[in-house]
């Protein structure tokens, strides 16, 4: 596979972690920077204009709320040139059973037509949720590839081995690392 028509992109939330407590580099982060170092590729941080609580209670509250009415929360970084694009690795967590909602606003705005979409989703139970059923729902023209689900617990504990299932994960879907 060309890695140099992929691109990473997360969304990753630092604060009150569910079970490790305060994090100062999010789970998505560290992933994604791990996965662009891998392939050479670029990295785009999906950030909400508005940001989270870091409150763990609140941000889910919030995170909640944004899933219920739908929400495009408009995004800090202008979005990446999409043009010539085919794969993009896609690290979010798992909010709700559901992609948070800034993640929407990236994809909302990028052309997804025939994109091949690799779903890295960081979670702490619930592995993908319906994330990936959620991303061929809104974007049925984007190829959705089947995921992998990284508990965040061990992004945070055992980087070593988070690593280690990232770059298994994208070795069987074919990129050169």
């Amino acid at each position: 596979m060309d890695n140099s028509r992929t691109l990473v992109a997360f969304f990753s939330r630092k604060g009150e972690n569910y079970l490790v407590g305060s994090i100062k580099e999010g789970n998505g982060e560290i992933l994604a920077k791990e996965a662009a170092s891998m392939l050479s590729a670029p990295v785009y941080e999906i950030a909400s204009e508005k940001g989270y609580p870091e409150d763990y209670e609140e941000c889910s509250k919030a995170a909640k709320a944004e899933r219920d009415s739908n929400e495009r929360p408009s995004l800090r970084f202008p979005l990446p040139d999409s043009s010539g694009l085919e794969s993009l690795i896609l690290v979010y967590p798992n909010w709700w059973g559901d992609l948070p909602m800034p993640v929407y606003t990236f994809l909302d705005g990028i052309n997804t037509d025939g994109l091949m979409v690799y779903p890295v989703c960081t979670h702490e139970g619930n592995g993908l949720g319906m994330t990936d059923r959620c991303l061929s729902g809104v974007y049925p023209k984007a190829r959705i590839m089947p995921g992998i689900a990284i508990r965040g617990t061990s992004v945070q504990e055992n980087r070593a081995d988070a690593v280690a299932k990232l770059r298994d994960y994208l070795e069987k879907a074919g990129f050169t690392l």
